[in-house]
């Protein structure tokens, strides 16, 4: 029996030592790949598919370290033809961090079909960014500036960054196919400006039809993380409270809620849907800019913040109700609690969103003032 366990051995340690491990027969040196880090598609003048990328350059001989390159194509699948035929190595989605997408393609309906490839090629990933561009995707891909990281990182760390601040929403890939095929909401991503430098403006809303309908700002955006419930990171804000009969002064204020509490309710109502939003938020002052006793008139500044935050949740609420779009994903809301209601109307949700009743009712205690009172 040893003698056997013992052949067997042996056997195993031949057959390791003559047959090589499957990674190293398709091995692919770093330097014959030419990985994209950015993605971008727009089209021309002449509604032409235009593809760009962006990778890295590994040769120490090389003065630039990243490689832009353009293609026309009819497919991002067929441009890796066209850029196989141009760049040294062979070209991979497979590291791809941001897909950046031109304001023309953006008003064209379905245009997420040009982002299949992605979707169906398992070599590809689906964890990049998805940002909006407000103008040509050249402004952005060929912009090389002197003070900053190279360009994929600068794009990621800015996306990043503004997204724990709230000042945008940060829509990788899968989360914007999940959007698209959700009837309960409506499409967000990232929106992207060239002026002297890249600035994220906010938000870009699409319809259900994947084109371009409005623009959010990043305060207007906080509004929404809110509505949805996300309220990881910070939300900074800066409001003008509503003025006192004593003094003609402006009353800026800045604050930033410490936790947050969000409860939405829906219900049926008059043959509409009617959501009942009740925010909870202890907040913190950072900054005043006018005179008050902050110990004495603590009461009717809370109640003055509350006023301001109802009349933004007010407005914003309109704004898209208008646009006949939900960010929110009060659809979701709607399915789950009122479904004979929402099965008659889940095919054109945005229409019957619009006519809803929205109530956002802001509470608000002062947790903190700082050390000055």
């Amino acid at each position: 029996m040893e003698e056997e366990t013992l052949k067997w051995k042996l056997l195993c340690c031949l057959f390791l030592f003559f047959v090589p491990l499957t990674g190293c027969i398709d091995q692919t040196n770093v330097e014959d790949v030419s990985m994209t880090l950015i993605l971008g598609i727009d089209l021309d003048e002449k509604d032409n598919l235009m593809v760009y990328m962006v990778s890295p350059v590994f040769q120490e001989e090389a003065k630039e370290k990243d490689e832009t390159n353009v293609v026309k194509s009819v497919t991002i699948r067929n441009s890796r033809d066209e850029f196989d035929s141009t760049v040294m190595g062979l070209t991979s989605g497979s590291k791809t961090q941001v897909i950046l997408i031109g304001k023309k393609l953006l008003e064209k309906k379905y245009w997420t079909n040009y982002l299949d490839p992605f979707l169906r090629d398992p070599k590809n990933t689906v964890t990049p960014r998805v940002v909006a561009v407000e103008g040509p995707v050249s402004n952005i891909i060929f912009y090389k500036p002197k003070d900053k990281a190279r360009l994929p990182v600068y794009l990621t760390k800015l996306i990043d960054t503004a997204s724990k601040r709230n000042i945008t929403v940060k829509t990788n890939l899968q989360e914007f196919h999940n959007q698209i095929m959700e009837k309960g909401i409506s499409p967000s991503i990232s929106a992207l400006k060239k002026t002297d430098k890249l600035t994220l403006t906010g938000s870009v809303l699409l319809d259900k039809k994947d084109r371009y309908k409005l623009m959010i700002s990043s305060n207007e955006n906080k509004l929404l993380r809110i509505l949805q419930h996300r309220t990881k990171g910070d939300f900074p804000f800066t409001v003008l409270l509503p003025p006192d009969s004593s003094e003609k002064e402006k009353r800026w204020l800045s604050f930033y809620p410490l936790n947050m509490k969000i409860k939405t309710k829906v219900r049926e109502e008059k043959n509409n849907f009617r959501f009942d939003i009740n925010i909870k938020m202890k907040i913190a002052i950072t900054e005043r800019l006018f005179r008050t006793n902050m110990r004495k008139d603590a009461k009717k500044l809370q109640k003055s913040i509350e006023t301001k935050m109802n009349e933004e949740f007010k407005s914003f609420i309109n704004k898209i109700q208008k646009a006949k779009i939900d960010p929110v994903g009060f659809g979701i809301y709607a399915r789950a609690y009122e479904y004979p209601k929402w099965k008659k109307v889940q095919e054109h949700w945005g229409k019957a969103f619009s006519k809803a009743d929205v109530n956002v009712k802001v509470n608000v205690t002062i947790a903190g003032m700082g050390t000055i009172k």
